[in-house]
This record gives C-alpha cells, structure tokens and sequence, in this order.
C-alpha cells in the first residue's frame, strides 16, 4: 500500500511463489520486500535461491521482518540482503529506503552498462590494430588478408572442441586472446628479404634457413614493446609467433620444443596453419581439397603434432568444410 502509488507491485503469498514470479517477470523486477516466516518456502531459502540462480547480483532484497535478533539480521546481510527493516515500521522510512535502493541499483546499472561499453570498444579498436598489422604482413608476403583471418576461424574452431577435455587449463581471458593474437604469428616476415618472401619457386637449403628466422624475427619485436610485460595479450602473440613452427617430436624450430614444452596457444596455431597452407592457392602450389589436406595432417606428412589436437580436427571436421566451402 505504501508503495503502490509509485511503483507496480507484485504480490506473492510464500517463498515458492516469490521465487516462480521472479522467474516470470526475469528483467522487470526492481526490487524485492521479503519477510523471513513464510510457509513453503521461508525467506532465508528464498535468498539462497536467488543466490544459486545469481538473480541477487541484479535485484535488490529488502527484509521486512519482526526478527530483530543480531544473528537473524546477521545472516541476512550474508545472504545478499541490501538492507533490513524491523516491524513496526515508519511507511515513510520504508518508502524512501525502497527509493533509494532501487535509485543506487539503477546508478550501478548504468555504471556496468558504460563500462562494458568502454571495454568493447577498445576490444574492437585492438581487433582493428591486429588486423591492420596482419594485412600488411600478408600484403608484403603477396597474398590476401584471408589468410590471417582463416587462420583465426580455425584456431576458435579448434580451441573450442579442446576446452571441451579437461586436459588444459586455459582462462577465459586466454580464450579470447588465442584467436586474436593468432593474426600476428607471422609478423617476423616483416624482416624477410620479399625475394625470398615471394619465390615461386622450391627454396634452397640457405634461403629456407633465412625464412626460418621470421619467428624469432617476430617474437623479439613484440618482446621489445614497451608495455610487454603488463600485456597479456602481447605475450600470448609472442608464444605463438616464436613457437608456430615447433613440432610435438621436437623436430621443429627454431627452439626444438618437444610435447607440451611447446605453449598450447602455440600448437594450436601451428595446426590451424598448416591446414589453411594445404587448403589454399599459394605462388609455389595449387590448393588441397578439405579431405585430402586432413589426411596428409592425419598422416604426418606435414610434421608431428599433439595427438588430442589431431582428435580435435578430426571432430570439426563438418565444421571446418563448411568453412572451406564459404571461403571458395
């Protein structure tokens, strides 16, 4: 009744109910009064299923309740509750605590919103200077910017069946870091002699050795960043730029790594470039259909790699051929 002038009030007789009507209106609500004795369900059970659902996070809960123990108020507080009213009440108290709750929720609402907006920009002016970056690598090295942007399909497509074994703990914040900073794994070819870069044809033993040099190349120039150790993005790049060539036998370069001494971001660009190599038209090769590229992978005619990767490619294959088929 205090409220009803103002706001839209839902009413609901037990915690049970409480609990459905929040589901009901998810969204709507800008606040919850709730006493501790109820039937079914009481309001200690109604605060740790909003806790469980995460639904405290966003709505705010006011006790109203004729329990005024220390510990009854206590817990209440450990539960999520923003404040607690006892009975008998002032309406005007409770209007304007009521008030002024939903105002701070709706402030910190706002403040999220804003933030999460600010954080999204920049994501999306980082993903623009990767791009950038990659394309001219790309562009220098004579061929599109597919290249870079396949690369990163693949790797997303790889990562996301790995995540699903148990076998590496890579963070939510890696997982967005491995794609994007797979744009940047051949940027040592920046430093490569374009006679070497763009031969047609089969190199020889001593400009293969030169062209080796662009991982190192690459990785020594974001090592040299000013702000490389504060930058996990940059660190991530530079694993993967240094160690894209390593092999799972120890037979790759330019370091020798063997297994998982080889960074899991690194091997998972590793794969994801031999195979968009195999499956595209290059200045000394016709491209490789999708099957016949997964089966030299599979063979181990293009080197040696980590056996639950391979699984991982064998398991998007679909997806991977679906890819292919946009791309064409």
């Amino acid at each position: 009744e205090i409220l009803r002038d103002s706001y839209h009030v839902l009413e609901a007789e037990n915690g049970r109910e409480c609990i459905e009507k929040l589901q009901a209106e998810a969204g709507n609500i800008a606040l919850v009064l709730l006493d501790i004795n109820m039937p079914v369900m009481d309001g200690f059970e109604v605060l740790k299923a909003m806790n469980a659902d995460h639904t405290i996070e966003d709505i705010p809960v006011i006790m109203i309740s004729s329990e005024d123990s220390d510990a009854t108020i206590r817990r209440s507080y450990e539960l999520g509750a923003s404040d607690y009213v006892n009975r008998p009440f002032d309406a005007r108290i409770v209007y304007r605590r009521v008030t002024n709750t939903i105002k701070l929720y709706a402030k910190q609402r706002r403040l999220v919103q804003m933030v999460s907006e600010q954080i999204r920009a920049r994501e999306n002016n980082t993903d623009m200077l990767v791009g950038v970056l990659s394309h001219i690598v790309e562009f220098r090295n004579g061929e599109s910017g597919a290249h870079v942007r396949h690369i990163r399909i693949i790797t997303e497509l790889l990562l996301r069946r790995l995540l699903e074994s148990s076998r590496y703990s890579i963070t939510a914040e890696q997982q967005d870091m491995i794609p994007l900073a797979s744009a940047l794994h051949d940027i040592g070819k920046i430093g490569i002699d374009e006679k070497i870069l763009n031969k047609p044809g089969r190199l020889t033993p001593e400009e293969f050795e030169v062209m080796k040099t662009h991982s190192m190349l690459g990785a020594q120039m974001l090592h040299d960043l000013d702000n490389f150790a504060e930058q996990p993005l940059l660190q991530t790049a530079y694993e993967i730029a240094r160690w894209h060539h390593e092999r799972w036998d120890g037979r790759g370069y330019p370091d020798g790594l063997k297994g998982d001494e080889i960074p899991i971001s690194a091997q998972l660009v590793s794969l994801a470039d031999v195979y968009d190599a195999l499956t595209s038209e290059r200045c000394y090769k016709k491209a490789f259909s999708h099957e016949k590229a997964v089966q030299m992978i599979l063979n181990g005619e293009c080197g040696a790699f980590n056996p639950l990767l391979l699984q991982c490619l064998t398991d998007i294959q679909a997806d991977l051929k679906e890819e292919l088929q946009q791309r064409n």
